[in-house]
Protein backbone atom coordinates (compact mmCIF):
# COMPACT_ATOMS: atom_id res chain seq x y z
CA UNK A 1 0.00 0.00 0.00
CA UNK A 2 2.80 2.41 0.82
CA UNK A 3 4.35 1.86 -2.61
CA UNK A 4 1.38 3.63 -4.22
CA UNK A 5 2.29 6.96 -2.65
CA UNK A 6 6.00 6.97 -3.52
CA UNK A 7 5.39 8.68 -6.85
CA UNK A 8 2.82 11.00 -8.43
CA UNK A 9 1.52 8.32 -10.80
CA UNK A 10 -1.08 7.05 -8.33
CA UNK A 11 -2.59 10.51 -7.90
CA UNK A 12 -2.57 11.25 -11.62
CA UNK A 13 -4.07 7.85 -12.47
CA UNK A 14 -6.90 8.04 -9.91
CA UNK A 15 -7.91 11.69 -10.20
CA UNK A 16 -11.20 10.70 -11.88
CA UNK A 17 -12.17 8.43 -9.00
CA UNK A 18 -11.23 11.10 -6.48
CA UNK A 19 -13.44 13.62 -8.27
CA UNK A 20 -16.38 11.22 -8.29
CA UNK A 21 -15.94 10.39 -4.60
CA UNK A 22 -15.65 14.11 -3.83
CA UNK A 23 -18.97 14.71 -5.59
CA UNK A 24 -20.65 11.81 -3.81
CA UNK A 25 -19.36 12.92 -0.40
CA UNK A 26 -20.38 16.54 -1.01
CA UNK A 27 -23.92 15.62 -2.06
CA UNK A 28 -24.20 13.15 0.80
CA UNK A 29 -23.21 15.95 3.18
CA UNK A 30 -25.87 18.21 1.70
CA UNK A 31 -28.49 15.47 2.07
CA UNK A 32 -27.50 14.79 5.68
CA UNK A 33 -27.63 18.50 6.50
CA UNK A 34 -31.11 18.76 4.94
CA UNK A 35 -32.30 15.77 7.00
CA UNK A 36 -30.91 17.50 10.11
CA UNK A 37 -32.72 20.73 9.24
CA UNK A 38 -36.00 18.88 8.62
CA UNK A 39 -35.60 16.93 11.85
CA UNK A 40 -34.98 20.09 13.84
CA UNK A 41 -37.76 22.07 12.18
CA UNK A 42 -40.37 19.36 12.68
CA UNK A 43 -39.22 18.65 16.26
CA UNK A 44 -39.19 14.91 15.56
CA UNK A 45 -36.44 12.35 15.59
CA UNK A 46 -35.65 10.94 12.17
CA UNK A 47 -33.55 8.11 13.52
CA UNK A 48 -30.96 10.41 15.11
CA UNK A 49 -30.95 13.74 16.91
CA UNK A 50 -30.50 16.77 14.62
CA UNK A 51 -27.03 17.41 16.04
CA UNK A 52 -25.97 13.92 14.99
CA UNK A 53 -27.17 14.56 11.45
CA UNK A 54 -25.14 17.79 11.37
CA UNK A 55 -22.03 15.98 12.64
CA UNK A 56 -22.45 13.32 9.95
CA UNK A 57 -22.78 16.08 7.35
CA UNK A 58 -19.60 17.75 8.61
CA UNK A 59 -17.74 14.42 8.50
CA UNK A 60 -18.93 13.85 4.95
CA UNK A 61 -17.82 17.35 3.91
CA UNK A 62 -14.37 16.79 5.44
CA UNK A 63 -14.01 13.48 3.59
CA UNK A 64 -15.15 15.19 0.39
CA UNK A 65 -12.59 17.93 0.93
CA UNK A 66 -9.84 15.33 1.05
CA UNK A 67 -11.11 13.78 -2.18
CA UNK A 68 -11.29 17.15 -3.90
CA UNK A 69 -7.77 17.97 -2.74
CA UNK A 70 -6.47 14.71 -4.22
CA UNK A 71 -8.33 15.45 -7.44
CA UNK A 72 -6.83 18.95 -7.65
CA UNK A 73 -3.31 17.65 -7.04
CA UNK A 74 -3.83 15.02 -9.74
CA UNK A 75 -4.97 17.66 -12.23
CA UNK A 76 -2.02 19.87 -11.32
CA UNK A 77 0.50 17.05 -11.75
CA UNK A 78 -1.07 16.04 -15.07
CA UNK A 79 -0.99 19.64 -16.34
CA UNK A 80 2.62 20.09 -15.24
CA UNK A 81 3.65 16.87 -16.98
CA UNK A 82 1.79 17.85 -20.16
CA UNK A 83 3.36 21.31 -20.10
CA UNK A 84 6.87 19.90 -19.71
CA UNK A 85 6.38 17.58 -22.71
CA UNK A 86 5.58 20.50 -25.00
Amino acid sequence: MKEMWTGPEFTKRNRGRMGIMGSVATWLGVALAIVGIISEASVTLLGLYPTSWYLLAIASFIFGLGCWLGWAVGIYLHARETESKE
